[in-house]
């Protein structure tokens, strides 16, 4: 029991589709920023964070594996597979 979409709700629901591709980069964009101060200047942000809470240097790098991996999996759940599932709908009502 399938039915046609109107040209609206294509339009629509490609316009969805496209501003979630869009967060799905910004934010690879911010991790890949993320990653590169933490490369670039990681002796730095310790330095800084140590002064303000007890961590060692080791539980910092762990913390930042796990915000990193935590990071990947929402913009994956929350933009690509969205993205992928709206185009993927659109590609059957062809």
């Amino acid at each position: 029991m399938s039915h046609q979409l109107t040209e609206n709700t294509i339009a629509t629901l490609n316009t969805i589709a496209g501003i979630l591709l869009r967060c799905f980069i910004i934010t690879v964009g911010a991790m890949l920023f993320t990653w590169l101060v933490f490369l670039l200047l990681g002796d730095q942000v310790y330095c800084l964070q140590s002064r303000m809470i007890d961590i060692t240097r080791g539980e910092f790098d762990l913390y930042f594996l796990y915000v990193m991996t935590f990071m990947k999996g929402l913009n994956l759940i929350f933009f690509l597979f969205p993205f992928i599932a709206i185009k993927w709908y659109l590609r059957g009502q062809r």
